[in-house]
């Protein structure tokens, strides 16, 4: 024990006084809000784009009855000779043209010069399918705006029993950028450990440590001295996170506010977007804060664990990174499908017995559990689930540390399945 404590402390120390980790640390936080908010900004610069395309209308058969269609996007014209504007779209003076087949409407054909996106595909379908519809309404005597004022905006609230708001939303984005953060985490300091256990090989460094200390410590000592690291790292980024915010806050010029504060908010500000904050609020305050914290330390130390133990053995039986993606893919696909789960089953019901299963076994469990904590899982199922975990755990450790002794020393033949068998099988 004192040797793993030995090594543990080695390799903490080695890596967080690094320059490559203080930056990271300290960078982490602003990297990773200028990466979401450049999404965000050409997300919405996409919505708000002030190009108009031209768009003509060749309806032979009268089928939209010459009726303006207003859109901000696209400026539609109607054309009685179709190769005239074929000629216009050629000399990209239109940007293209919808040929209507029939009287009824619902055959078209768009013809443009270049490859249209789905999404422009899907909005010009819409706007005539809505013009056919306000058509079909002026036949029938109707008028759009009639309909609109029968149709009834509804705000619906999902409660439980004890009258407390569910937060479903709230608690799906909780729970999944949870489970995000442990597959990152895990792919992250996971391979930092292979490569690490690999490089040590080829410089013969591991020949003098193995003279002093056992293969299993070594390894061991590495595995929990990286996740220490990692976890450090994490709590960083949160207490930074936090503070950036703070600041952030207070240079744009929002205060903190009281609960008697917060009941004045419906007064001061639209009722849409009154609705939405005390909702959010509501389903943010329903979250068991404790819980989640608790199980993410529970479920971020075991997965990376688990699979850390994987990549070490793997690191000991390859010579060159070349090597470690053969053994990579069936390790790491357990980790994939459990985020795969975590999108789509939990999403759906998280409570089903496919998530529940997944949320189980050792391999998915971090990621598929984290993503169903907030969704009231019990105390019983989560120490079910983290027993596992951590039972596989000691039990790859055990697997691992038999590759490891041998694998750590093997040089000058390339590793294969049957050769990691043989001396998982030599006593």
């Amino acid at each position: 024990m004192h040797n793993i404590l030995l090594i543990l402390k080695h390799e903490y120390f080695t890596r967080v006084t690094k320059k490559s980790f203080i930056i990271m640390t300290l960078l982490g936080p602003i990297l990773i809000a200028v990466f979401y908010g450049s999404i965000a900004a050409i997300a919405i610069s996409q919505f708000n784009t002030n190009n108009v395309e031209k768009i003509a209308i060749y309806d032979p058969q009268n089928a939209l009855n010459n009726e303006t269609i207003d859109n901000k996007s696209y400026e539609f014209g109607y054309v009685k000779d179709a190769s005239a504007a074929r000629d216009s779209i050629r000399t990209e003076a239109i940007y293209g043209m919808l040929i209507i087949n029939n009287n009824k409407g619902d055959s078209i054909e768009l013809i443009t010069k270049k490859s249209i996106s789905i999404n422009d595909r899907q909005t010009l379908k819409e706007l005539i399918a809505d013009q056919l519809f306000n058509n079909n309404l002026k036949s029938n005597g109707l008028s759009k705006n009639k309909v609109d004022s029968l149709k009834v905006d509804i705000i619906l609230t999902d409660n439980s029993l004890d009258g407390k708001t569910n937060g479903t939303e709230t608690k799906s984005v909780v729970g999944y950028a949870g489970a995000l953060i442990i597959y990152m985490f895990i792919f992250l300091y996971g391979v930092m450990i292979m490569r690490g256990v690999t490089e040590e090989k080829n410089n013969r460094i591991v020949e003098i440590i193995v003279s002093a200390v056992k293969p299993f410590q070594l390894m061991m000592g590495k595995i929990l001295g990286v996740a220490m690291v990692g976890l450090t790292q994490f709590l960083a980024w949160i207490v930074l996170s936090g503070l950036l915010v703070t600041v952030l806050s207070i240079a744009i010029g929002f205060q903190h506010i009281d609960t008697a504060q917060l009941a004045a908010v419906p007064t001061q500000m639209p009722s849409g977007g009154s609705v939405f904050m005390n909702g959010f609020l509501e389903q943010f305050h329903s979250l068991n804060i404790f819980k989640l914290l608790t199980g993410f330390v529970i479920f971020f130390l075991g997965g990376f664990l688990l699979y850390s133990a994987l990549f070490a053995a793997i690191g000991s039986a390859v010579d060159s990174d070349t090597e470690t993606q053969q053994f990579m893919f069936p390790v790491s696909m357990p980790l994939v499908f459990g985020l795969i789960i975590a999108q789509v089953a939990v999403f759906k019901d998280p409570n089903s017995p496919l998530a529940y299963w997944c949320s189980m076994i050792p391999f998915t469990s971090p990621v598929v559990m984290m993503v169903r904590l907030p969704f009231d899982v019990s105390w019983t199922q989560i120490a079910v689930s983290a027993i596992l975990l951590f039972g596989t755990f000691f039990l790859v450790v055990w697997m691992a540390a038999k590759i490891y002794r041998i694998g750590i020393l093997s040089y000058g033949q390339k590793a294969s399945y049957k050769q990691m068998f043989k001396w998982l099988m030599t006593k």
